[in-house]
């Protein structure tokens, strides 16, 4: 196989990865005009992005068809010989299908939940495709304005931090906790592939921890060791119940957490959180990932945890530039940091 015939399955690959995450139209990865134009380039787009018969999950119909539009532009601008080159009839059918949906409003488009699968970073060429589906509206906001039902850049940046082996190494075996999960994209992700011995998802939205539960099945989770419950900060917290160990009480080693400080005044909850996560739930460290969109709330945060004797280490882990990401995709353009938390020392105490 050539060179160039490698590059451009390794386009067509990341291609489809990204929209499968749904990333903008405009970040796509396209192939080459001289690789897109050929019928096994567009065959594979059609039969790996917009087969409905095999594909699953499909994004929503407004993204296949701005996606679509794109592609197919790409491959006009690349005809060079009318007679020999032309877009594949699968491609023009399915655009044709595609326009004849009936369009939805912004607020039907925006409310909407859709099925989101990513697919994680691979760190070796031959290594066996990785992927998660959440279920998601990107433009929902629930009450007390939470976000909750979109996966963050925080987030894909410390799944693809877990992804190396040292971050792997830190979850590994261990009952892990996830707080202000969200999608619970982070938990999945340590419960399909991570061999946690266990995971409790929470957040405190009752409509968030509905769809985690859902996911867990579309992931095919069932039989694994992952429980969603509701947890408010500075509530107790919601056990559910285990149903292999029912009267074991809950202990975690690992919590995580992504983008969760993005109000000052939540900086005391999480605080008191982790403390009571530290001296009754047998909590060893917390794993935070933060985009500093505001330093001086995160650094808020930080103070926090000085002033209760917590340790504090940065990870020294940085994603690669969004054109070398594989998997998970995300901006890098404001800075993500992640950081161990850990109980204070005896001497501390």
């Amino acid at each position: 196989m050539a060179v160039d015939d490698i590059d451009d399955e390794a386009c067509i690959a990341k291609l489809v990865a990204q929209y499968f995450q749904m990333v903008e139209p405009r970040d796509l990865c396209v192939p080459s005009a001289e690789a897109i134009v050929r019928p096994a380039a567009q065959t594979a787009i059609y039969e790996q992005m917009f087969n409905e018969t095999t594909v699953w999950p499909l994004p929503p119909v407004s993204y296949r068809t701005r996606v679509l539009k794109m592609i197919i532009s790409r491959i006009e601008e690349s005809i060079s010989n009318p007679e020999e080159d032309e877009i594949i009839e699968d491609l023009m059918n399915c655009w044709g299908e595609l326009i004849a949906q009936p369009k939805q409003s912004p607020l039907d488009q925006a409310q909407q939940l859709s099925y989101v699968k990513y697919i994680a970073p691979k760190s070796q060429v031959n290594e066996e495709s990785r992927s998660v589906v959440t279920s998601e509206s990107r433009g929902l906001i629930l009450s007390a304005g939470t976000t909750g039902f979109r996966t963050w850049e925080a987030a894909l940046h410390l799944g693809t931090f877990l992804s190396t082996s040292e971050g792997e190494s830190l979850v590994r075996g261990k009952r892990v906790i996830e707080l202000g999960a969200g999608t619970g994209f982070l938990s999945l992700y340590c419960a399909k592939y991570l061999n946690v011995e266990s995971v409790l998802v929470t957040d405190r939205e009752p409509a968030l921890i509905t769809n985690i539960q859902d996911c867990v099945s579309r992931n095919e989770l069932g039989g694994a060791r992952i429980w969603p419950a509701i947890w408010e900060w500075g509530s107790n917290l919601e056990e559910p119940s285990k149903s292999q160990e029912p009267d074991e009480p809950w202990r975690f080693d690992i919590a995580l957490g992504a983008d969760l400080i993005y109000d000052v005044d939540l900086v005391p909850l999480l605080v008191s959180t982790l403390r009571d996560m530290f001296e009754n739930y047998q909590l060893k460290e917390f794993l935070i990932s933060a985009t500093l969109r505001n330093q001086d709330t995160f650094k808020a945060f930080l103070n926090a945890c000085e002033t209760n004797s917590f340790q504090i280490n940065k990870v020294p882990f940085e994603s690669p530039p969004a054109e070398a990401q594989t998997g998970f995709f995300h901006s890098t353009s404001i800075p993500i940091e992640i950081y161990r938390i850990t109980p204070p020392s005896e001497t501390d105490r």
